[in-house]
């Protein structure tokens, strides 16, 4: 038996037991956490329990970001980290946990949302490489594993306008998702 259900602070220690199990303590120095400043979204931040005991097997998290786009800000989120527990990785909880917070996000509103994973696992979500759209993380990322999600008229629009887009942590100033604290990405 699985359950998703969102995240609540009670979760905290074994998600954090689960995020050094899956990518060492050492992942706080990676690129991609320099944007995840602040909180997650609560909304967006799922966690799937297995067996009767309702242990914690997996979770995703979704951070907000800011994308400048010429002389505008995009919103964005930044999805993950997405972890499994080792014992349970290849029975689909991280797919199931990627695929509901992603129809989640897109009820929202959002329109952009960025990964630094494998191509061939997000790319059945619609994530597509981000470098041909010009954006620009804050720090070294492996090129490949860089994708973007995007609405396919803003996808369509940044085609248009080739600039470099610098993705930036959250400011909160960015505006064309509504703010309700529970913000989302949509495709």
């Amino acid at each position: 038996m699985i359950v998703i259900e969102k995240e609540n602070a009670a979760d905290a220690a074994a998600i954090e037991s689960l995020l050094n199990i899956g990518f060492g303590e050492d992942r706080l120095s990676k690129t991609v956490y320099k944007l995840r400043q602040g909180p997650s979204v609560p909304s967006l931040s799922l966690v799937a329990r297995t067996g009767f005991d309702a242990k914690l097997g997996a979770s995703i998290r979704f951070w907000r970001c800011d994308v400048e786009n010429g002389d505008e800000i995009l919103p964005a989120l930044v999805l993950g980290p997405l972890v499994v527990d080792p014992a349970l990785q290849g029975k689909g909880l991280g797919r199931t946990l990627v695929a509901r917070a992603l129809e989640e996000a897109d009820q929202e509103g959002w329109e952009l949302c960025l990964v630094v994973g494998e191509a061939s696992y997000y790319s059945p979500y619609g994530f597509v490489l981000a470098e041909p759209y010009g954006f620009e993380l804050p720090g070294p990322v492996d090129q490949p594993r860089f994708q973007v999600r995007a609405a396919p008229d803003l996808l369509r629009s940044l085609t248009e306008e080739p600039m470099a887009r610098k993705v930036l942590p959250w400011s909160g100033t960015a505006s064309g998702v509504e703010e309700s604290g529970d913000a989302s990405c949509a495709a």
